[in-house]
């Protein structure tokens, strides 16, 4: 029989007992307690570092690799920051028709929408009298701990089933709702009616569904359609009589969050072409009209939440948000106003454009090294008219040298050389090049399924925390989104959150979500020849254009 080891948290003034063997981010999970995780324990992202005590002193050691064989003291501190939650959106009017369980027997009567992010959960109170937003609140997914990704995820689930997942994500609903209780000042039997979004992967964790079929081909969900359920039934502490909606999902990684998105725009009901694209842990796009709508997914966002990328990291306090050239040098912020700490995804785009225009990438991805870059600036000032397609002009182009260095036997930028701990590395740069190359590829094949080019495009909609922050020059710069659509793209938000909202406002709008799950055609990119060929062209960077 294995010995139990006590190991205390004091940031979060708990301890749990743990078997013999166990490791440390085990320990964290069972007290509640869940680290960003994005390689899923592999030990490959070096994430999950806390600061452990024990019979030989304090060190820094990660979670998921340290196993349990004494008594430990284990302190997150430093591991949980702040991080930038988006909740607002670009709003769409709709006619106030709820349609709640039963006649509401409380002084209000209120209902709650959830967006389920694979990184964030967004959580809004309304009143159904009059349709006022209420109060908002927000938390991190503590499925993260599981892994960054969906696949992470559902890997996880089969081979240790779905149990844990679901539950943590249903206690973390359940208490986000209880927060907007106490916000708003009501009892919690004054919400009549909850409505979820997410995509199908956490749809299906929500709700303790197999993940088979999501992970091997063809990649089907289980359920579609529109689950209405008693909240009582999954945690909620709620009116006795409330209702769960689950809005229904598309396809295998098209989920309700786009359906929330379509609910949000409505291009089912408009003749001008919209492509609306969802770039979050995992991207989603549709396009069309009223005459015809087609949608697809990428696995494109873990680099731009920070999996993969050395030195990335979440929208969180320290992550580098934007970078620019000013006054001769590359300058840049962070979130909160601390010293940096690594780098975002709006803050990773913005690096790569920036060295895109000063020469230091080339079209293929390749960084230059220190050398190479010391000759390119040598002939440019001995021939200033080689500077034609490059920022290199620019007066502080010296300076750039110090920004320029080897981590790990390969060329890397440091945004500032007095924090040489943030850097981009050349394979960081390819990993953004096989997200971009991704989307890039699943656009032109949406439109070749239309029969459309870009100039049909009337406007482009960028829905979530991503897009919200992303620069769309940046992003048009590197050859994420077409430079021919730069004078039409509209960030609008967390779009899936607010077609949750529709979805309670208006019952007639929750109906024609089962419509739009019919009506959508889904490419699944994986089974198209074309694909491959479109992605490998789509790697390379766009010419730099003045």
């Amino acid at each position: 029989m294995n010995r139990l080891y006590t190991v205390c948290f004091p940031e979060e003034n708990t301890s749990v007992k743990v078997s013999e063997n166990s490791t440390v981010m085990e320990a964290l999970k069972k007290a509640g307690i869940f680290l960003d995780a994005p390689c899923g324990g592999q030990g490959t992202c070096g994430k999950c570092l806390v600061s452990i005590t024990d019979s030989s002193g304090t060190h820094t050691k990660k979670a998921c690799r340290t196993q349990i064989t004494e008594n430990l003291l284990v302190s997150t501190k430093g591991s949980a920051l702040t991080h930038r939650i988006l909740l607002s959106a670009v709003s769409r009017s709709v006619p106030l028709r709820p349609v709640l369980p039963v006649q509401p027997d409380t002084p209000n009567c209120c209902m709650a929408a959830f967006d389920i992010g694979t990184t964030t959960i967004a959580a809004y109170l309304l009143d159904s009298r009059t349709g006022q937003e209420l109060c908002t609140a927000s938390a991190l997914n503590p499925q993260a701990a599981y892994g960054a990704d969906v696949i992470s995820r559902a890997n996880y689930a089969l081979e240790h089933g779905e149990e844990a997942l679901t539950r943590c994500i249903r206690l973390a609903l359940s208490s986000l709702l209880e927060t907007l209780v106490q916000k708003a000042g009501i009892q919690s039997q004054e919400v009549y009616q909850i409505c979820l979004v997410g995509n199908t992967c956490m749809h299906h964790l929500y709700f303790g569904l197999p993940l088979n079929s999501l992970v091997l081909a063809p990649y089907m969900p289980v359920q579609k359609k529109l689950r209405v359920e008693k909240a009582a039934d999954f945690g909620f502490s709620a009116h006795k009589e409330a209702e769960l909606i689950f809005l229904p999902v598309i396809a295998g990684f098209v989920g309700a969050d786009t359906i929330g998105c379509l609910l949000s725009v409505r291009p089912d009901r408009k003749e001008e072409i919209s492509l609306i694209l969802d770039i979050g842990t995992n991207g989603e796009l549709v396009l069309g009209n009223r005459n015809r709508l087609v949608c697809c997914s990428t696995a494109a966002g873990p680099a731009f939440e920070g999996a993969k990328i050395e030195c990335g990291m979440r929208g969180a306090q320290g992550a580098i948000d934007h970078v620019f050239l000013a006054d001769g040098a590359i300058k840049y912020t962070v979130l909160s106003g601390t010293v940096p700490k690594g780098i975002c995804g709006s803050g990773l785009i913005d690096l790569i454009a920036v060295l895109r225009r000063l020469g230091l990438i080339d079209e293929t991805g390749r960084l230059l090294t220190s050398a190479e870059a010391e000759e390119l600036f040598f002939e440019i000032s001995q021939d200033p008219s080689q500077s034609s397609e490059t920022d290199l002009r620019f007066p502080g182009a010296e300076q750039l040298k110090s920004h320029l260095t080897d981590i790990h036997d390969m060329p890397a930028f440091l945004p500032d050389p007095a924090y040489p701990s943030v850097y981009l590395t050349q394979k960081d740069i390819r990993e953004v090049q096989l997200a971009k190359g991704a989307i890039s590829a699943g656009i032109l094949l949406l439109e070749k399924a239309l029969g459309i080019n870009h100039d049909q495009v009337g406007q482009v909609y960028i829905a979530g925390a991503f897009g919200n922050y992303m620069d769309p020059a940046s992003a048009c710069a590197m050859g994420l989104l077409p430079g021919a659509l730069s004078d039409r793209i509209r960030p609008i938000g967390n779009a899936a959150g607010e077609g949750a909202k529709i979805a309670l406002l208006n019952a007639e709008e929750r109906q024609i979500t089962e419509k739009l799950m019919d009506q959508v055609e889904f490419l699944e990119l994986a089974t198209m020849p074309e694909f491959q060929d479109f992605f490998i062209d789509e790697l390379e960077f766009p010419p730099c254009v003045d």
